[in-house]
């Protein structure tokens, strides 16, 4: 049989020789179980279990070491085995469901280096001074620890600080009675869904305060309707009694007055009433009436209306006229009778102001 080979389930190991028959098995396919066994039981070839493992119920059995052993598809069950102080599973990195270790009074190491990955529940009780995790990265299911000895919980923070390792929920007891309840995570998870809550609550009641708003908005909305509704029907009422009241009257008919109800009375009052008559205004004069300039020339002069008259036209001043300068007038003199004057005309204009100018010939 070849070293690759895989060896069938089922297997049970009492003692050693029972596992030496596993030396060239790297895969077991099916359960593998270790009963009734004492002194020392080695595995050194085993490195796949296709089932579960268990060791229980070997009060005389003192270690147990599986060097290469890395999978293991199902779960993990060491029990009651009373005088085991040494367990070696140095390579292990996956298992498939549950890990329990619990009822090993010796036990006092327990060390999965190399575990990354359990998918159950992970439940470690006993003796212990120490518990090595160094790789672990998840697990899926609960995981509770209990130690009698010298292990302390703090060994565990930076892993219980990492809200990615504990899905579920984590606790640690140790001899000191430090305690740890749920992983950082978990209580993440608690705080987010605790504000989530309390904001959907206060939410729901500004929901509930604004639809009671608005319902008492149109509440008053439809009271103001139904009072203007039976205000305008009182008035429709209270009319229909004056008319009837004035028609009466017209006709010559005597008729017993009643006195109106305080309703009615009331309903009046509150009703605004048109003036029975208007004030004559005054006539406009003729001028201000559009179009109609008949009255432009008042003939009686006692007419209060002065400002219709006609405006007379002032006479303009000298100073508004222009006029020639009399200080610097050139004269012509008229031509002699007889005498042919040519040529053209030229005024002295001499040093002497204010004077006359003589014309000069110069023909």
């Amino acid at each position: 049989m070849s070293l690759s080979s895989a060896c069938p389930g089922n297997v049970k190991i009492s003692s050693q020789s029972d596992a030496d028959a596993l030396n060239n098995c790297q895969t077991i396919n099916g359960p593998l179980t270790v009963a009734d066994a004492s002194g020392t039981i080695s595995i050194p070839k085993v490195q796949d279990i296709r089932g579960p493992l268990t060791i229980q119920n070997s009060p005389d059995l003192n270690a147990l070491a599986a060097s290469n052993l890395q999978t293991v598809s199902g779960a993990i069950a060491i029990t009651d085995n009373a005088a085991l102080n040494t367990l070696s599973l140095s390579n292990l990195q996956t298992v498939g469901g549950e890990l329990k270790v619990q009822g090993n009074d010796g036990l006092k190491e327990l060390r999965l280096d190399n575990l990354e990955k359990v998918n159950g529940n992970m439940d470690l009780s006993g003796n212990f001074d120490r518990i090595s995790l160094g790789d672990l990265e998840n697990v899926y299911g609960d995981t509770k620890i209990q130690s009698s000895g010298s292990f302390q919980c703090s060994d565990l923070d930076k892993l219980v600080s990492d809200e990615k390792v504990f899905k579920s929920s984590f606790s640690c007891n140790d001899k000191k009675g430090s305690s740890s309840g749920l992983s950082s995570g978990a209580k993440a998870g608690i705080a987010v869904g605790v504000i989530v809550g309390v904001i959907l609550a206060v939410l729901l009641a500004w929901l509930c305060v604004r639809r009671k708003r608005k319902q008492q908005q149109k509440d008053a909305v439809l009271a103001g309707l139904t009072a203007a509704g039976a205000a305008g029907a009182i008035g429709k009422d209270v009319e229909k009694a004056d008319n009837k009241v004035s028609t009466t009257a017209s006709n010559g008919s005597p008729s017993s007055p009643q006195p109106p109800s305080d309703t009615g009375v009331m309903a009046a009052s509150n009703i605004p009433r048109r003036p029975v008559s208007t004030t004559p205004q005054a006539p406009v004069p003729a001028a201000l009436v559009p179009g109609d300039r008949s009255s432009r020339l008042v003939s009686n002069p006692d007419d209060p209306s002065l400002f219709l008259h006609p405006i007379p036209r002032r006479t303009p001043s000298e100073s508004e006229v222009p006029m020639l300068d009399s200080e610097n007038v050139h004269e012509a003199p008229p031509p002699e009778v007889g005498r042919q004057h040519e040529g053209l005309f030229e005024l002295d204009a001499g040093p002497v102001s204010s004077t006359h100018q003589q014309a000069i010939n110069h023909g």
